[in-house]
């Protein structure tokens, strides 16, 4: 028997029904750090969003590191996972070049993101841990913020060693 909340959870076209979803990941030309500032990144997350949107990509959870991005989305069936992440890297840095135009000094033969990506189909694991995954994502940069100080240093290995020993 089929519960009606796992039932809703597919996505109904012509013809077509199911779950496409997958986990994407990919990072900036030659990984510079360049989404450092909070509102630069911020700002690059919306514009990811906007370009998944005028694909009809659904976004379930967004991560935006330093040197990297962690998405969640839901594809269309007639879109390929390889075309999507293309679709969406392409139309990004486009956004991002016309929002911040001193990037183009950096990147200036209009490569945004790197060639290199990841992506899996959320068929092997529940989209809930795949979204608690990206969700800790955001804790690497607390981590990164904190790890100077001794004390946050000493936290930080007991928590290591408590979780090695589990």
């Amino acid at each position: 028997m089929v519960s009606v909340n796992f039932a809703r959870s597919f996505i109904r076209n012509s013809h077509i029904v199911g779950i496409n979803e997958y986990h994407f990941e990919w990072c900036p030309k030659y990984r510079y750090k360049c989404m450092k500032k909070e509102y630069i990144n911020k700002e690059i997350e919306c514009l990811i969003r906007q370009a998944a949107q005028e694909y009809s990509i659904i976004i379930k959870e967004i991560a935006v590191g330093f040197d990297h991005v962690h998405l969640d989305a839901a594809i269309p069936f007639d879109i390929s996972p390889t075309e999507a992440l293309g679709l969406m890297k392409g139309r990004s840095a486009y956004l991002i070049f016309r929002r911040f135009p001193n990037f183009r000094l950096r990147y200036p033969k209009g490569h945004f993101w790197s060639k290199g990506n990841f992506a899996r189909s959320i068929s092997g694991v529940t989209s809930e841990t795949v979204d608690n995954y990206i969700e800790n994502q955001q804790f690497d940069r607390l981590l990164l913020l904190t790890s100077r100080s001794p004390a946050a240093r000493s936290e930080r290995d007991g928590a290591l060693t408590n979780r090695a020993t589990l």
